[in-house]
């Protein structure tokens, strides 16, 4: 098989385009990588999937070959991935940032806070979770989902139901689901919040979180 139709290029059998870019000097090739990034995360608000991504697209946006994209990203997967991993990492950091402000002694309240920072990054930046939770992508095996973006979300409730767990606190229903239930719940709440035509009021999803809580652990 093509190596290029194995990694995806949707410009294989295609002459190679023409560019005026300006070659990045010596030792830029981050701040190109970063210009596949920011146009690839352009394109996908507007496709919303993987599959309709188009790599020449990407490169045409940037003004480069569609190959010089191999430099960068392994194929068009770990490309995308590598747009959403961008959103997560700051989605974390103010999780945990929250986590900190809350006592060191109270897991519970900390994994509050956790909950309402999540609910406020969906709320402040809508295009950026529409990416992370509406982009349809493409299925890998097992061993390689391991290492998706949203690992790092779900590993941080885990963590958060652990310190719980240790301070006294029991999950109901299946631990391994938790994280995935406190995920799948608070995604859900926020998209109805953005979308019902009501009044946006913040603290219904503050008062949602506190209901969540009170459902998913007990003493």
């Amino acid at each position: 098989m093509d190596e290029a139709k194995r990694r995806g290029d949707d410009s294989a059998g295609a002459p190679a385009e023409r560019t005026a870019r300006v070659r990045n000097p010596r030792g830029q090739g981050e701040r190109l990588r970063e210009e596949i990034l920011r146009a690839a995360g352009g394109l996908l608000e507007q496709v919303g999937s993987e599959d309709a991504l188009s790599l020449r697209a990407v490169a045409r946006e940037v003004g480069i070959a569609t190959p010089s994209i191999y430099r960068h990203f392994a194929d068009k997967t770990e490309l995308v991935w590598a747009v959403l991993a961008e959103h997560y990492e700051r989605l974390a950091v103010l999780m945990a940032e929250a986590d900190a402000s809350a006592p060191a002694d109270d897991p519970l309240e900390r994994l509050r806070h956790q909950l309402r920072a999540y609910c406020r990054f969906a709320v402040a930046n809508p295009a950026k979770y529409r990416l992370m939770c509406e982009t349809w992508q493409t299925p890998v095996d097992e061993e390689r989902l391991h290492g998706h973006p949203a690992g790092l979300l779900l590993r941080g409730l885990h963590e958060a139901l652990t310190h719980c767990e240790e301070a006294g606190w029991r999950v109901r229903g299946t631990r391994a689901e938790a994280p995935y239930l406190l995920w799948c719940a608070l995604h859900g709440r926020v998209a109805l919040w953005q979308v019902m035509p009501r009044r946006k009021d913040t603290a219904r999803l503050n008062r949602f979180v506190d209901e969540l809580l009170g459902l998913l652990l007990e003493r």
